[in-house]
């Protein structure tokens, strides 16, 4: 490549920061758990709990646990439903293909066909879950308290993703982004 070319190249790499274009992070402080945005490039103080910038995206890198952002996500959105009397837990999070294979096989025999299975349950190649971004809050029992995180969890960039599962939710969004519409079901994936 030609020294000018590579000049060039480099010029519109940089431009946002020459320009003075900015990508916020949302932080929240560990204490209060109040919401700030600030500069990527000033980053989250160590009083302070990433939310990160954007949508978590699906990632093929083997994963062993929950993503670190959504665990910081979830985290402050328990917190603040805790301040309103509102009690928010995971009771599934990541799970492994082997896991997630286990869960398919199983609604495959349940529902009697491919098509009803993947309604329920995604099979392990398109599900969020082995992807360590997504999570069942409150199931099977409060999908009330399931609710709050529905109407206030695109403040901390958590959504739910379909019509027929009150309690998943995914970081689809940025922190303060509204959320968007939902699937119809788990088999919208396959779409």
């Amino acid at each position: 490549m030609k020294p000018i070319t590579l000049l060039i190249v480099l010029s519109f790499l940089f431009m946002p920061a020459v320009h003075g274009v900015d990508i916020s992070e949302t932080c929240a402080d560990k204490k209060t758990f109040k919401l700030h945005l600030v500069s990527v490039a000033k980053g989250c103080k160590k009083h302070q709990l990433s939310l990160g910038v954007g949508a978590i995206p699906p990632s093929d890198f083997p994963k062993y646990d929950l993503d670190p952002i959504l665990k910081n996500r979830f985290l402050v959105a328990r917190k603040v439903a805790e301040q309103e009397g509102v009690y928010l837990k995971i009771t599934s999070g990541f799970r492994s293909i082997e896991r997630q294979t286990f869960l398919f096989n199983r609604a495959l025999k349940r529902y009697g066909s491919y098509q009803e299975a993947t309604r329920w349950v995604a099979p392990p190649n398109v599900s969020h879950h082995p992807r360590g971004i997504a999570i069942d809050v409150n199931y099977p029992d409060q999908p009330e308290s399931a609710r709050w995180l529905e109407n206030n969890g695109w403040k901390f960039g958590l959504c739910r993703v379909f019509k027929n599962e009150w309690w998943h939710f995914e970081p689809i969004t940025a922190p303060g982004k509204k959320c968007p519409p939902m699937l119809k079901d788990a088999s919208d994936l396959l779409k």
